[in-house]
C-alpha cells in the first residue's frame, strides 16, 4: 500500500527516467556553465534557469509533455534566446522599456523568443500542456518574437 502511494508520485519521461510529479520547496537552479547553449531535459522540469555568461545564451526547451515547467531569470546583462524546438509558444510578455509605461507583447504561434537587452531580474515562465508551450513574463526590454 505504501509502495503504491510512492509510485503514484512519479511518471516516466520520454527517456525512460522517472519524473517527480510534485516538487518540494527547494528548486533546482541551472546555470549556463560558461557555454552559449543550454538544452533542457524533461527531468529538469520545475527548475530555475539563470544564465550568467557574458554574451548570448540560447536555451532549448525539451519536447512537449503535459505539466513541464521552467522559470528563466537573467543573471547578467546579456542577450538570451529561448526556443520551443518543434512546439509553438503562446502567451503574453510585459515589458517596461521606457521606464513609465507597461507594454504587452503578444506571443502567438512563435518558436523563438529573443531578449536582446536583458537586465538582471528579467523573468519568463514556461508551462506545457502537452501540445504547446505557454509563456508569461516581465522584462525590462521588448522581446523579439518569431
Amino acid at each position: 500500500m505504501a509502495e503504491e502511494k510512492y509510485l503514484r508520485q512519479y511518471e516516466k519521461s520520454a527517456t525512460g527516467n522517472y519524473l517527480l510529479k510534485q516538487r518540494g520547496l527547494l528548486e533546482n537552479v541551472i546555470g549556463d556553465g560558461g557555454t552559449s547553449a543550454i538544452a533542457l531535459s524533461q527531468e529538469q522540469s520545475g527548475s530555475v534557469v539563470v544564465p550568467t555568461k557574458a554574451g548570448a545564451v540560447t536555451t532549448t526547451l525539451p519536447a512537449v509533455k503535459s505539466g513541464l515547467y521552467y522559470k528563466f531569470y537573467s543573471g547578467s546583462a546579456q542577450a538570451h534566446v529561448i526556443t520551443g524546438g518543434a512546439a509553438v509558444i503562446q502567451g503574453m510578455i510585459y515589458d517596461n522599456t521606457n521606464g513609465t509605461t507597461l507594454a504587452a507583447t503578444d506571443v502567438a504561434d512563435a518558436t523563438t523568443i529573443t531578449i536582446a537587452n536583458g537586465v538582471v531580474g528579467d523573468c519568463l515562465e514556461f508551462h506545457c500542456d502537452g501540445t504547446n508551450w505557454y509563456v508569461e513574463g516581465r522584462l525590462n526590454d521588448t522581446p523579439t518574437v518569431a
